[in-house]
């Protein structure tokens, strides 16, 4: 079902009672389209909690499957812990050999495959996609689309390896066993907005995705931020300690997904310093995580006098 731009607009300024309802709606088109065999991915924030609460409205007894990527931050762990009718899986690795392996997760989700390509790519016409972008095969016009943005290019020529790929064996690679294992489909809290990727794929598929490969249903698709809190408080529903402490999303602990805002792994390393400290130490190439880190945001051309002390050695950027 393909998407247009006015159509998620007009969606996404719906009010909240709408988004309910479109969500309850897209929630009984997964069951039934799966015969009720079906599961909500639970990773313990606040978009998998709003969306366990809803569809045990309409199936009290569906399961609730948390896929455990062992660098989840110990509120999560917790509140975990305290849910009901959790179901955790376990990966058959974790964070520190997947980046010895594959390298680390710097910049985005896109940039890091991005550079991962490059670095391995085999052909030139490879290599000048992510370099240059896509061309609009019916105009002509080159595009950004599919490109490593110029202020990350440096990491193609990096020490070390760059890549996306913890997500895939901590997360995707179990769930998917999961999901063969047991006939299940995936519901999943994520929104269109979180990222280009996942907006693209939206104006593709909807909220409901029964056509991919992996076919997943996406009910809290048009929900923002505001949505979730609002109806968090309005219906008292119990939430991780984690977003007391200031923390504005979840996820792992060790992302550098948007490290270049520095917001995760200043809070890190404020509130966890055992943790934070183990992790800098993570290496790929006999690079350090700090080191990496510092490399990657040296370059970087709008933090300003900050330093940046991961690393070795602080690094004063340049004032530009």
């Amino acid at each position: 079902m393909e998407i247009t731009r006015e159509q998620l607009n007009e969606r996404l300024s719906w009010s909240l009672d709408q988004k309910i309802d479109h969500t309850l709606v897209t929630i009984e088109n997964a069951l039934s389209y799966s015969d009720n065999n079906a599961y909500v991915s639970f990773s313990g924030g606040k978009d998998s909690t709003i969306l366990l609460y809803l569809a045990r409205i309409i199936k009290p007894d569906i399961k609730a499957v948390f896929f455990n990527t062992t660098n989840e931050f110990p509120e999560i762990y917790q509140f975990i812990k305290d849910s009901e009718g959790i179901t955790t899986i376990n990966p058959n690795t974790n964070l520190r050999k997947v980046i010895d392996k594959c390298g680390f997760p710097l910049v985005s989700k896109e940039q890091a495959q991005y550079i991962r390509e490059v670095r391995s790519a085999k052909s030139q016409k490879a290599i000048d996609k992510r370099m240059n972008g896509w061309v609009n095969t019916k105009t002509g016009e080159q595009t950004t689309l599919g490109k490593i943005s110029n202020k990350w290019q440096h990491l193609i020529n990096a020490p070390f390896d760059v890549s996306e790929k913890c997500c895939f064996y901590l997360k995707k690679q179990p769930a998917i066993k999961f999901e063969k294992e047991n006939k299940l489909l995936p519901i999943i809290g994520t929104s269109a907005s979180e990222s280009q990727m996942r907006l693209l794929k939206y104006y593709h598929t909807g909220c409901n995705a029964f056509n991919l490969k992996r076919p997943a249903s996406y009910p809290l698709s048009i929900w923002n931020d505001t949505d979730k809190w609002n109806f968090i408080r309005e219906n008292s529903i119990p939430y991780s300690g984690i977003y007391d402490k200031g923390k504005t999303q979840t996820g792992c602990m060790l992302c550098g997904f948007g490290c270049w805002k520095r917001d995760n792994f200043d809070f890190l390393k404020q509130n966890y310093p055992k943790h934070f400290e183990i992790g800098m130490s993570y290496k790929n190439n006999g690079v350090t995580y700090a080191d990496a880190i510092t490399f990657a945001l040296e370059k970087q051309k709008c933090v300003g006098k900050k330093i940046f002390n991961y690393g070795q050695t602080a690094i004063p950027f340049p004032n530009e």
